[in-house]
């Protein structure tokens, strides 16, 4: 039995300073986060709540912040799959002479499946630093009718409004955003048409320009696609959606979740693609062996997404069957990862907005999960950012070299992370050296789906299915490290972890030198599947030594 509980003293004065510290934090986030409140009528409140949650008829309220006040407002819930669970998302309307700095409505975004409710505000910085026409995001405190409703991501809501803002023309906009899913650029009779992309500004019955874009999208000849793209799309559209897609794994943005916007006021280039729809990104994985929506609350997490993984679209098809286009692609995601999508710029972002967030996350009782799952999302969206970028250098940037599950690299420096990168992409560990002494190299070998040797039979549902062989190159060299090693839990029908694991923070990481398994200082970070070992030397790194997680 491995004891790691801290004595009850440190533990209290732990406490306090923690409450202390969130005390701080939220009058100091309080000056930067907006407070929304909305009050209704006893009888329409009850009614928002109890009615069909799918019901899109608005219902009147009053709303305040910073001590003004508009009387009539038109509050609903929106979305669809956000509806089936506690914390709900809304629109609120505005009167159309008194608006709200400048925008009709709000989309108030509830990001109940992303414990960090990190991924959708990151995902629309992305996207703004990309230049790209996009929605803009920032974070709100809600309450209705005195009642604290938790912590909102403010998201805008594509629509003349927006296109004003951004200096764009009111003109045609169609919302692939519709009921079907199947909005993937494919010729369609005008009647699929209007359920598939809904039409959002514009003659509602006239679909004669998207007709004719699908048209030429889909009849072009492939000798002549390259160049009627470039004439037909605004090229940067194209190129930073799919490259938003690719960085930030929304592999479900391809028959669904955008919008096409054609701008006549141009002479070419007249169709925008603008994204839409980032919560479940950046790691977050479905869980298909469970029924919709329940598949969304799926704690699971990969970084392994090839690109452009999703569903079929026409423009997704065609561009990377095009040689100069796929190539053109290639170079923006490369850039990308070289400029804004570095640990150096992410994890300052990140940090930033987690001082930011973090007591009103502690405080929203609407939220899913705990105050401690939401910090150990945070460490997880950073592992994404990390993983994520070495799995696209590896196999898609760069000809994918090396083997499989075992690697060698040259460790010559302390104060460096070194990222072991397989073959295929996947992080199998990352050592950060504190003291070298003779060390030339350290190979690394996993063995995936796999127990590791030595463990009994009782043993067996309670541990994980991969183990970690660390050899040091000379095997006389003397070095002090902190490890790092990943497993594999994507969904409940994909996972290494064993049946009888109820928790697993609860695992620990063990070594095993010839006499037995022997515990070290580590934790587990259960939706980053990533173990941390404090520090490791070469004597467990030593001939017939290997590692191995299970419940102590």
């Amino acid at each position: 039995m491995i004891d790691v509980d801290l004595h009850p003293v440190s533990k209290a004065i732990a406490g306090r300073w923690a409450v202390l510290l969130i005390v701080v934090a939220y009058a100091t986030a309080s000056a930067q986060i907006p407070e929304f409140k909305i009050t209704m009528a006893r009888a329409d409140r009850e009614s928002l709540f109890s009615r069909d949650a799918f019901s899109n008829e608005v219902l009147p309220a009053t709303f305040e912040h910073a001590g003004k006040v508009w009387k009539d407002v038109q509050i609903r819930f929106k979305g669809r799959s956000n509806r089936y669970f506690p914390k709900k998302s809304y629109r609120i309307k505005f009167p159309a002479k008194h608006h709200f700095n400048g925008v009709h409505s709000l989309n108030l975004h509830s990001m109940f499946t992303d414990k960090s409710l990190l991924r959708e505000k990151l995902s629309w910085d992305f996207f703004a630093d990309l230049g790209m026409l996009a929605p803009r995001a920032y974070y709100a405190r809600l309450s209705i009718n005195g009642k604290p409703q938790g912590l909102y991501a403010v998201v805008d809501r594509v629509d003349k409004n927006f296109l004003a803002l951004h200096g764009k023309t009111s003109a045609s906009l169609y919302n692939a955003g519709g009921f079907y899913s199947l909005a993937d650029m494919s010729v369609q009779p005008k009647e699929l048409l209007t359920l598939y992309y809904p039409k959002e500004i514009g003659e509602d019955d006239d679909y004669r320009d998207l007709m004719s874009m699908l048209d030429t999208l889909n009849r072009t000849p492939d000798s002549l696609f390259a160049g009627m793209l470039a004439r037909l799309f605004d090229i940067n559209s194209v190129y930073n959606w799919f490259a938003g897609n690719i960085i930030l794994s929304s592999g479900d943005s391809y028959t669904k979740n955008y919008y096409l916007y054609h701008d006549p006021s141009r002479r070419s280039q007249q169709w925008i693609i603008i994204p839409w729809d980032y919560d479940e990104s950046m790691g977050l994985t479905g869980d298909m062996a469970v029924p919709y929506p329940g598949s969304l609350l799926n704690d699971g997490f990969d970084y392994r997404f090839p690109p452009l993984a999703g569903p079929s679209n026409v423009l997704r098809e065609r561009l990377w069957k095009n040689p100069a286009l796929r190539e053109g692609l290639r170079q923006r995601v490369d850039a990308l990862l070289h400029s804004l999508f570095t640990e150096e710029r992410m994890f300052p972002r990140i940090d930033s907005l987690v001082s930011l967030i973090q007591a009103d996350v502690a405080a929203d009782s609407q939220k899913w999960g705990t105050f401690q799952d939401f910090l150990d999302n945070v460490q997880t969206v950073k592992y994404y950012v990390t993983a994520r970028r070495n799995f696209l250098l590896k196999t898609y940037i760069n000809v994918p070299t090396g083997a499989y599950d075992n690697v060698t690299m040259r460790t010559t420096q302390s104060g460096v992370a070194y990222h072991f990168v397989g073959l295929d992409g996947s992080q199998i560990a990352t050592l950060w050296f504190s003291h070298i002494r003779g060390l030339d190299s350290v190979r690394i070998e996993c063995f995936p789906d796999s127990l590791p040797p030595d463990i009994a039979q009782t043993n067996r549902p309670r541990a994980v299915r991969r183990w970690l062989r660390i050899t040091p190159i000379p095997a006389a060299a003397k070095f002090t490290a902190k490890l790092e090693w990943m497993y594999h839990d994507a969904s409940s029908m994909d996972r290494e972890v064993g049946k009888a694991v109820k928790d697993e923070r609860s695992l620990r990481c063990l070594w095993h030198g010839g006499g037995g398994w022997i515990p070290v200082d580590s934790h587990v970070n259960p939706f980053a599947n990533l173990v941390t070992v404090d520090s490791i030397t070469e004597q467990q790194c030593a001939e017939g030594s290997y590692f191995g997680l299970f419940l102590p």
